[in-house]
């Protein structure tokens, strides 16, 4: 009887290794092909490029981020290099830890726990968007996973919980440390755990760790005013409670986001009235079959994973309704930042998997069919996303290409819009970017040399194109409206359409 067992088992484990690969070469498609950073990806990699000492005063110390990316890239890119395939190759990897974490923590008990909670991270499109991405989210997404899967073993194997209280102790640590959403939801984590008594039991222990969780933020805050750390979010409009919500769904479930997955609605609700239809016609069958009330259950309880879901939703619940709290005072929600719930979403899509045991195999084969409907679907969306990514978003590369090879800015080129730090030396070569002297929707006079406008001096374009009438405009192929542009005099005799570039739209 066991040999069948362990069989069924070693099938299952393979099953998952398959889905685990599967998914990182999606993920990976493209990754060695070393397209054009966009403007946050030129910031980490010129930051990690200074020395130490330059890195946290003029990198780390200004900005809204805490540190833990920034130096294991500086770190990485020392060892591995600093080319566009080395850098993302850090997000990769990972990407590729939270999937084994994902699959290491859901496993003990259910085999098709392990392999939803592993297709639902892996089918994510922010997974797959963010595993090649030269920030910090791949990292928070790894972190998280390992919290969580941390966090939950402890409900199941109670003779190991010193390891674990100490894994998840360090996990949510340097989560804090990759953004700041991160530590709220580590502060979320721990605040439910702790009132379960699953991770620091004695309320003794609770001070010391929320000290070592609050002792960088406190030192961020003061280094600068609050105030110039709030305005350097101002660029973030978030409506409140719809526009939050719209965030959170966008940034982990997209099929339900109001401007994302429209076109597959149709089929997903045709998979949903099949599964209704299914519950309706087994409806029934399952009230006559059903077991006689008086039978104990098993010692540990019957399903240990509503235990588990229990945990996950008032985790989610709590970090939640603190956003949409915050958002009322400060709007801080993107899409990007929630990637840290994606692992808490995937565990808890595996315990509801386990708990559909008690449906009957016609209802659980209904819902796994819907649910490979949807996991596929939000795999297309992902890897749609990810094809935008690789046009690339914003194609610096292909812009410094043309002005190198036509000498149009061997003079140097007025340039503004991003930190021009973080282009040169990187792309451009030095001298050849000059700071715009003022800003350029005050810019009415003609243009005395080319000029060069990256991310956001796109808004600017329409002004400076106004006031140089006989400079033409032209634009690096990017998939984000936001792609560097150059207007030149046409009497320059350069060819940029034969170079790389298009027309910038009128």
């Amino acid at each position: 009887m066991t040999v069948p067992v362990r069989m069924y088992q070693r099938i299952q484990q393979a099953l998952t290794g398959l889905l685990i690969l599967v998914f990182l070469w999606l993920a990976g498609q493209g990754l060695a092909e070393g397209y054009s950073y966009w403007s946050d990806e030129l910031w980490s990699v010129t930051a990690s490029r200074a020395s130490w000492g330059v890195l946290l005063r003029d990198w780390l110390l200004p900005d809204t981020h805490p540190p833990l990316y920034q130096a294991l890239l500086k770190l990485w890119m020392e060892v591995v290099g600093s080319g566009e395939t080395a850098t993302r190759a850090l997000s990769f990897l990972m990407a590729t830890i939270a999937l084994v974490a994902t699959a290491l923590f859901a496993s003990g008990r259910s085999p098709g726990r392990r392999l939803v909670a592993v297709a639902v991270l892996g089918t994510s499109p922010a997974f797959l968007f963010y595993a090649q991405e030269t920030r910090s989210y791949a990292t928070s997404l790894a972190l998280s996973a390992v919290l969580l899967g941390a966090v939950l073993m402890l409900r199941q194997r109670a003779q190991e919980a010193r390891a674990l209280q100490g894994l998840a102790v360090l996990a949510g640590l340097l989560l804090s440390l990759t953004h700041y959403l991160s530590l709220l939801f580590v502060l979320v984590v721990l605040a439910v755990g702790c009132a379960e008594g699953l991770i620091l039991r004695p309320r003794r222990q609770a001070l010391p760790m929320l000290v070592a969780l609050l002792l960088w933020p406190a030192g961020h805050l003061l280094t600068g005013s609050f105030s110039n750390r709030m305005e350097r979010l101002d660029w973030i409009r978030v409506a409140p409670i719809s526009g939050t919500l719209g965030e959170v769904l966008a940034g982990t479930l997209p099929l339900l986001a109001p401007d994302r997955g429209a076109s597959a609605r149709p089929l997903l609700l045709a998979a949903g009235l099949a599964v209704a239809l299914v519950f309706a016609l087994t409806a029934g069958r399952r009230h006559g079959a059903r077991r006689p009330p008086a039978l104990p259950p098993p010692p540990q309880g019957p399903f240990p994973a509503a235990g588990e879901a229990r945990f996950l939703l008032a985790v989610i619940g709590t970090f939640l309704a603190l956003m949409l709290v915050i958002d009322l005072v400060k709007p801080l929600s993107q899409a990007r930042y929630y990637i840290v719930l994606l692992p808490a979403l995937a565990y808890l899509a595996g315990d509801g998997w386990e708990l559909s045991k008690r449906l009957g195999r016609a209802r659980r084969a209904a819902l796994a069919g819907l649910l490979a409907v949807a996991l596929l679907t939000q795999q297309q969306i992902g890897l749609g996303d990810l094809a935008l990514k690789r046009s690339p978003l914003q194609n610096y590369k292909a812009m410094a290409a043309f002005v190198e090879r036509s000498g149009v800015c061997e003079r140097g080129c007025w340039s503004t819009g991003w930190r021009l730090d973080t282009l040169s030396p990187l792309y451009f070569p030095p001298d050849q970017l000059r700071p715009w002297p003022g800003e350029p929707a005050a810019a009415a006079q003609p243009l005395e040399r080319p000029f060069l406008g990256f991310h956001l001096a796109r808004n600017d374009l329409p002004t400076l194109r106004a006031a140089n009438p006989a400079m033409a405009c032209w634009e690096a192929p990017g998939a984000w409206s936001s792609a560097p542009f150059i207007l030149l005099n046409a009497t320059t005799g350069t060819k940029p359409a034969q170079e790389g570039l298009r027309p910038c739209p009128p």
